[in-house]
Protein backbone atom coordinates (compact mmCIF):
# COMPACT_ATOMS: atom_id res chain seq x y z
CA UNK A 1 0.00 0.00 0.00
CA UNK A 2 2.68 2.45 0.76
CA UNK A 3 4.60 2.40 -2.21
CA UNK A 4 1.92 1.95 -4.31
CA UNK A 5 1.16 5.64 -3.51
CA UNK A 6 4.67 6.60 -3.22
CA UNK A 7 5.11 5.35 -6.56
CA UNK A 8 1.91 7.21 -7.61
CA UNK A 9 4.06 10.25 -6.64
CA UNK A 10 7.29 9.40 -8.10
CA UNK A 11 4.77 9.63 -11.78
CA UNK A 12 3.77 12.42 -10.64
CA UNK A 13 6.75 14.23 -9.09
CA UNK A 14 8.13 13.73 -12.90
CA UNK A 15 5.25 14.39 -15.11
CA UNK A 16 6.03 18.11 -13.21
CA UNK A 17 9.20 17.89 -13.80
CA UNK A 18 8.48 17.39 -17.19
CA UNK A 19 5.48 20.10 -17.50
CA UNK A 20 7.73 22.66 -16.16
CA UNK A 21 10.53 21.90 -18.84
CA UNK A 22 7.77 22.19 -21.70
CA UNK A 23 6.12 25.30 -20.49
CA UNK A 24 9.86 26.59 -20.11
CA UNK A 25 10.11 25.87 -23.81
CA UNK A 26 6.93 27.60 -25.13
CA UNK A 27 7.89 31.09 -22.92
CA UNK A 28 11.20 30.90 -25.28
CA UNK A 29 8.77 31.14 -28.04
CA UNK A 30 7.50 34.14 -26.81
CA UNK A 31 3.74 32.35 -26.66
CA UNK A 32 1.53 33.47 -23.26
CA UNK A 33 1.75 30.83 -20.54
CA UNK A 34 1.36 32.58 -16.74
CA UNK A 35 4.78 32.26 -15.07
CA UNK A 36 3.16 30.40 -12.21
CA UNK A 37 2.30 27.55 -14.11
CA UNK A 38 5.83 26.94 -15.37
CA UNK A 39 7.23 27.47 -11.50
CA UNK A 40 4.89 25.08 -10.11
CA UNK A 41 6.23 21.80 -11.74
CA UNK A 42 9.98 22.81 -10.53
CA UNK A 43 8.80 21.58 -7.21
CA UNK A 44 8.63 17.73 -8.87
CA UNK A 45 12.45 17.49 -8.03
CA UNK A 46 11.82 18.00 -4.17
CA UNK A 47 9.60 15.61 -4.08
CA UNK A 48 11.78 13.51 -5.67
CA UNK A 49 14.16 14.14 -2.97
CA UNK A 50 12.10 13.33 -0.33
CA UNK A 51 10.89 10.02 -1.78
CA UNK A 52 14.29 9.36 -2.63
CA UNK A 53 15.19 9.89 1.36
CA UNK A 54 12.20 7.52 1.85
CA UNK A 55 13.11 5.08 0.12
CA UNK A 56 16.96 4.43 1.16
CA UNK A 57 15.96 4.68 5.04
CA UNK A 58 13.09 2.16 4.69
CA UNK A 59 14.93 -0.32 2.80
CA UNK A 60 17.96 -0.27 4.91
CA UNK A 61 16.65 -0.03 7.97
CA UNK A 62 15.83 -4.06 8.53
CA UNK A 63 17.23 -4.85 11.68
CA UNK A 64 17.08 -8.87 9.79
CA UNK A 65 18.86 -8.09 7.16
CA UNK A 66 21.87 -5.46 7.98
CA UNK A 67 22.57 -3.55 5.31
CA UNK A 68 26.39 -3.80 3.28
CA UNK A 69 27.28 -0.39 1.91
CA UNK A 70 29.27 -2.02 -0.98
CA UNK A 71 25.95 -4.19 -1.89
CA UNK A 72 24.23 -0.43 -1.24
CA UNK A 73 26.20 1.54 -3.88
CA UNK A 74 25.97 -1.17 -6.54
CA UNK A 75 22.64 -1.62 -5.98
CA UNK A 76 21.97 2.43 -6.67
CA UNK A 77 24.61 2.41 -9.77
CA UNK A 78 22.65 -0.23 -11.44
CA UNK A 79 19.60 1.31 -10.92
CA UNK A 80 20.51 4.68 -11.94
CA UNK A 81 23.70 4.68 -13.86
CA UNK A 82 22.85 2.52 -17.69
CA UNK A 83 20.04 4.68 -18.41
CA UNK A 84 21.49 7.46 -17.99
CA UNK A 85 24.95 6.86 -19.48
CA UNK A 86 23.11 5.19 -22.92
CA UNK A 87 21.15 8.66 -23.37
CA UNK A 88 23.97 10.59 -22.49
CA UNK A 89 25.94 9.03 -25.17
CA UNK A 90 23.33 8.94 -27.35
CA UNK A 91 22.69 12.41 -26.91
CA UNK A 92 26.37 13.24 -27.84
CA UNK A 93 26.01 11.16 -30.92
CA UNK A 94 23.10 13.03 -32.39
CA UNK A 95 25.13 16.33 -31.67
CA UNK A 96 27.66 14.59 -33.72
CA UNK A 97 25.68 13.69 -36.43
CA UNK A 98 23.55 16.40 -36.41
CA UNK A 99 26.60 18.69 -36.48
CA UNK A 100 25.49 20.29 -33.33
CA UNK A 101 28.25 19.53 -31.04
CA UNK A 102 30.91 22.73 -31.06
CA UNK A 103 27.23 24.73 -30.33
CA UNK A 104 26.09 22.47 -28.05
CA UNK A 105 29.59 22.73 -26.44
CA UNK A 106 29.90 19.13 -25.94
CA UNK A 107 33.36 19.78 -24.19
CA UNK A 108 35.54 16.88 -23.11
CA UNK A 109 34.93 18.36 -19.40
CA UNK A 110 30.76 18.24 -20.04
CA UNK A 111 31.51 14.48 -20.98
CA UNK A 112 33.51 13.78 -17.80
CA UNK A 113 31.14 15.70 -16.10
CA UNK A 114 27.68 13.77 -17.24
CA UNK A 115 29.62 10.40 -17.22
CA UNK A 116 30.92 10.89 -13.44
CA UNK A 117 28.02 12.66 -11.93
CA UNK A 118 30.00 15.75 -11.28
CA UNK A 119 30.01 19.20 -12.31
CA UNK A 120 33.58 20.10 -13.09
CA UNK A 121 33.69 23.70 -13.77
CA UNK A 122 33.21 27.12 -11.72
CA UNK A 123 30.49 29.94 -11.68
CA UNK A 124 28.74 32.54 -9.50
CA UNK A 125 25.28 31.65 -10.59
CA UNK A 126 25.17 27.86 -9.30
CA UNK A 127 21.97 26.91 -10.39
CA UNK A 128 22.67 27.92 -13.81
CA UNK A 129 26.13 26.48 -14.32
CA UNK A 130 24.65 23.00 -12.69
CA UNK A 131 22.57 22.88 -15.64
CA UNK A 132 25.06 23.52 -18.39
CA UNK A 133 27.42 21.15 -17.01
CA UNK A 134 25.80 18.14 -18.60
CA UNK A 135 24.99 16.84 -21.95
CA UNK A 136 21.42 16.44 -20.35
CA UNK A 137 20.48 19.17 -18.58
CA UNK A 138 18.45 17.25 -16.06
CA UNK A 139 21.23 15.21 -15.10
CA UNK A 140 22.13 17.84 -12.58
CA UNK A 141 19.56 16.14 -9.90
CA UNK A 142 21.45 12.99 -10.21
CA UNK A 143 24.80 14.55 -8.59
CA UNK A 144 22.65 15.56 -5.46
CA UNK A 145 21.20 12.11 -4.89
CA UNK A 146 24.43 10.39 -5.76
CA UNK A 147 26.24 12.54 -2.79
CA UNK A 148 23.50 11.77 -0.61
CA UNK A 149 24.18 7.56 -1.17
CA UNK A 150 27.80 8.32 -0.57
CA UNK A 151 27.03 9.60 2.76
CA UNK A 152 24.16 7.63 3.85
CA UNK A 153 27.00 4.70 2.67
CA UNK A 154 29.45 5.56 5.13
CA UNK A 155 26.71 5.71 8.08
CA UNK A 156 25.83 1.71 6.92
CA UNK A 157 29.42 1.21 6.76
CA UNK A 158 29.38 2.39 10.54
CA UNK A 159 26.60 0.48 11.46
CA UNK A 160 24.44 2.91 12.72
CA UNK A 161 20.61 2.64 13.73
CA UNK A 162 18.25 4.54 11.83
CA UNK A 163 18.27 7.50 14.39
CA UNK A 164 21.78 7.76 14.32
CA UNK A 165 22.34 7.55 10.81
CA UNK A 166 20.34 10.78 10.29
CA UNK A 167 22.10 12.96 13.02
CA UNK A 168 25.39 12.43 11.63
CA UNK A 169 24.20 13.34 8.03
CA UNK A 170 22.20 16.20 9.02
CA UNK A 171 25.10 16.86 10.88
CA UNK A 172 27.81 16.48 7.93
CA UNK A 173 25.14 18.63 5.30
CA UNK A 174 24.78 21.11 8.09
CA UNK A 175 28.90 21.92 8.04
CA UNK A 176 28.95 21.38 4.44
CA UNK A 177 26.20 23.99 3.79
CA UNK A 178 27.77 26.39 6.66
CA UNK A 179 31.12 26.21 4.72
CA UNK A 180 29.92 26.83 1.33
CA UNK A 181 27.66 29.91 2.83
CA UNK A 182 31.46 31.55 4.85
CA UNK A 183 33.55 30.43 2.42
CA UNK A 184 31.57 31.10 -0.90
CA UNK A 185 33.54 28.47 -3.42
CA UNK A 186 34.29 29.37 -6.83
CA UNK A 187 33.94 25.43 -7.80
CA UNK A 188 30.29 23.73 -9.07
CA UNK A 189 31.40 20.66 -6.75
CA UNK A 190 32.08 22.57 -3.57
CA UNK A 191 29.04 24.95 -4.24
CA UNK A 192 26.29 21.87 -4.60
CA UNK A 193 27.87 19.64 -1.73
CA UNK A 194 26.76 23.03 0.15
CA UNK A 195 23.07 23.55 -1.37
CA UNK A 196 20.44 23.07 1.24
CA UNK A 197 18.36 21.53 -1.07
CA UNK A 198 20.52 18.05 0.31
CA UNK A 199 18.30 18.08 3.36
CA UNK A 200 15.36 17.68 1.84
CA UNK A 201 16.51 14.21 1.37
CA UNK A 202 16.74 13.79 5.05
CA UNK A 203 13.02 14.70 5.51
CA UNK A 204 12.21 12.01 3.87
CA UNK A 205 14.43 9.41 6.02
CA UNK A 206 12.47 11.09 8.85
CA UNK A 207 8.94 10.25 7.34
CA UNK A 208 10.86 6.37 6.76
CA UNK A 209 11.81 6.94 10.91
CA UNK A 210 8.44 7.71 12.17
CA UNK A 211 6.95 5.08 10.02
CA UNK A 212 9.30 2.31 11.39
CA UNK A 213 8.29 3.35 14.77
CA UNK A 214 4.84 2.71 13.87
CA UNK A 215 3.44 6.65 13.48
CA UNK A 216 -0.19 6.40 11.19
CA UNK A 217 -2.56 8.81 10.02
CA UNK A 218 -6.13 8.32 9.56
CA UNK A 219 -7.99 9.55 6.60
CA UNK A 220 -9.06 12.62 7.45
CA UNK A 221 -5.48 13.24 8.67
CA UNK A 222 -3.69 12.33 5.39
CA UNK A 223 -6.13 14.25 3.53
CA UNK A 224 -5.78 17.36 5.01
CA UNK A 225 -1.62 17.24 5.48
CA UNK A 226 -1.80 16.26 1.50
CA UNK A 227 -4.05 19.03 0.84
CA UNK A 228 -2.50 21.95 2.94
CA UNK A 229 1.00 20.41 1.03
CA UNK A 230 -0.51 20.79 -2.37
CA UNK A 231 -1.69 24.45 -1.23
CA UNK A 232 2.04 25.16 -0.55
CA UNK A 233 3.50 24.09 -3.47
CA UNK A 234 0.97 25.70 -6.15
CA UNK A 235 1.06 29.14 -4.46
CA UNK A 236 4.76 29.76 -3.07
CA UNK A 237 7.83 30.00 -5.27
CA UNK A 238 10.71 30.00 -4.02
CA UNK A 239 13.50 32.10 -4.74
CA UNK A 240 17.14 31.27 -2.98
CA UNK A 241 17.90 27.73 -2.04
CA UNK A 242 17.67 28.60 1.55
CA UNK A 243 14.35 29.93 0.72
CA UNK A 244 13.72 26.44 -1.71
CA UNK A 245 14.49 23.73 1.18
CA UNK A 246 11.31 25.87 3.50
CA UNK A 247 8.61 26.79 0.55
CA UNK A 248 9.03 23.76 -1.45
CA UNK A 249 10.89 20.95 0.57
CA UNK A 250 8.54 21.00 3.61
CA UNK A 251 5.75 20.85 1.59
CA UNK A 252 7.57 17.78 -0.47
CA UNK A 253 7.75 16.36 3.04
CA UNK A 254 4.01 16.58 4.17
CA UNK A 255 3.00 15.11 0.90
CA UNK A 256 5.09 12.21 1.54
CA UNK A 257 4.44 11.94 5.19
CA UNK A 258 0.99 12.15 4.26
CA UNK A 259 0.95 9.26 1.82
CA UNK A 260 3.51 6.71 3.81
CA UNK A 261 1.68 7.41 6.89
CA UNK A 262 -1.95 6.99 5.59
CA UNK A 263 -3.21 3.71 7.73
CA UNK A 264 -5.57 1.70 4.87
CA UNK A 265 -5.55 -1.52 3.70
CA UNK A 266 -5.04 -3.06 0.35
CA UNK A 267 -5.04 0.14 -2.56
CA UNK A 268 -5.75 -1.82 -5.98
CA UNK A 269 -8.13 -0.18 -7.36
CA UNK A 270 -7.95 -0.50 -11.50
CA UNK A 271 -7.85 3.67 -12.00
CA UNK A 272 -4.61 3.65 -9.86
CA UNK A 273 -2.59 0.92 -11.96
CA UNK A 274 -2.25 3.65 -14.89
CA UNK A 275 -0.78 6.56 -12.27
CA UNK A 276 1.15 3.42 -10.82
CA UNK A 277 2.81 2.40 -14.49
CA UNK A 278 3.78 6.18 -14.89
CA UNK A 279 5.58 5.75 -11.38
CA UNK A 280 7.24 2.48 -12.40
CA UNK A 281 8.56 4.80 -16.25
CA UNK A 282 9.34 7.94 -13.69
CA UNK A 283 13.06 7.67 -14.66
CA UNK A 284 12.87 7.07 -18.18
CA UNK A 285 10.60 10.03 -18.20
CA UNK A 286 12.52 12.19 -16.39
CA UNK A 287 15.25 11.66 -18.35
CA UNK A 288 14.15 10.73 -21.81
CA UNK A 289 12.07 13.67 -22.35
CA UNK A 290 14.81 15.58 -22.76
CA UNK A 291 15.18 14.26 -26.25
CA UNK A 292 11.35 14.69 -27.13
CA UNK A 293 11.43 18.17 -26.15
CA UNK A 294 14.26 18.83 -28.50
CA UNK A 295 12.22 16.97 -30.82
CA UNK A 296 8.92 18.89 -30.44
CA UNK A 297 10.78 22.50 -30.72
CA UNK A 298 11.49 21.30 -33.92
CA UNK A 299 8.23 19.96 -34.90
CA UNK A 300 6.83 23.69 -34.17
CA UNK A 301 8.95 24.90 -36.10
CA UNK A 302 7.83 23.20 -38.86
CA UNK A 303 4.68 23.26 -38.22
CA UNK A 304 1.98 26.06 -37.96
CA UNK A 305 -0.97 24.00 -36.71
CA UNK A 306 1.53 23.47 -33.58
CA UNK A 307 3.34 26.64 -33.52
CA UNK A 308 0.02 28.58 -31.74
CA UNK A 309 0.73 29.45 -28.81
CA UNK A 310 0.38 26.95 -25.55
CA UNK A 311 -2.49 24.78 -27.21
CA UNK A 312 -4.08 21.80 -25.65
CA UNK A 313 -3.15 20.37 -28.97
CA UNK A 314 0.78 20.74 -28.43
CA UNK A 315 0.36 20.01 -24.76
CA UNK A 316 -1.62 16.59 -25.67
CA UNK A 317 0.85 15.77 -28.68
CA UNK A 318 3.92 16.60 -26.35
CA UNK A 319 2.17 14.34 -23.41
CA UNK A 320 1.67 11.43 -26.14
CA UNK A 321 5.51 12.00 -27.07
CA UNK A 322 7.21 11.42 -23.97
CA UNK A 323 5.07 8.90 -22.69
CA UNK A 324 5.85 7.03 -25.37
CA UNK A 325 9.36 7.47 -25.58
CA UNK A 326 9.70 6.49 -21.46
CA UNK A 327 8.00 3.57 -21.81
CA UNK A 328 9.98 2.37 -25.04
CA UNK A 329 13.37 3.59 -22.72
CA UNK A 330 11.81 1.74 -19.58
CA UNK A 331 11.16 -1.83 -21.50
CA UNK A 332 14.03 -1.94 -23.82
CA UNK A 333 16.86 -0.47 -21.58
CA UNK A 334 16.17 0.39 -17.75
CA UNK A 335 14.83 -2.53 -17.21
CA UNK A 336 16.56 -4.79 -19.09
CA UNK A 337 20.08 -3.25 -17.73
CA UNK A 338 18.80 -3.48 -13.68
CA UNK A 339 17.46 -7.09 -13.86
CA UNK A 340 21.02 -8.19 -16.04
CA UNK A 341 23.29 -6.20 -13.75
CA UNK A 342 21.46 -7.67 -10.61
CA UNK A 343 21.42 -11.03 -11.41
CA UNK A 344 25.23 -10.78 -12.08
CA UNK A 345 26.05 -9.55 -8.64
CA UNK A 346 23.79 -12.20 -6.83
CA UNK A 347 25.47 -14.91 -8.98
CA UNK A 348 28.86 -13.26 -8.03
CA UNK A 349 27.97 -12.96 -4.39
CA UNK A 350 27.28 -16.91 -4.08
CA UNK A 351 29.87 -18.66 -3.22
CA UNK A 352 31.72 -21.19 -5.57
CA UNK A 353 30.54 -24.34 -5.90
CA UNK A 354 33.31 -27.56 -4.84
Amino acid sequence: MIFVLLQILRGVAASMVVFHHYVASQLERQFEVQQWIEDLGGSGVDIFFVISGFIMMITQSDPERPASSRDFLWRRLVRIAPLYWALTIAAFALALLAGDAVHADFSLQKALSSMLFLPFGSGIDMEMNAHTAYVIPMAWTLTYEWYFYLVFAVTLAFGLQPVARLGVMAGWFAISVAAAFVLQPASLILQMAGNPIVFEFLLGCLVAILYRKGYRLGGLQAVALAAAAVFLLSNIFHQTAFERILLWGVPAFMLIAAASLYQAGRLDLIILRPLVRLGDISYSLYLSHFFCLALFVRMQDRSSLLNQGFSPLSLALFTLLVLLVAELCYRCIEEPARKYFSRRHRLSAQPART
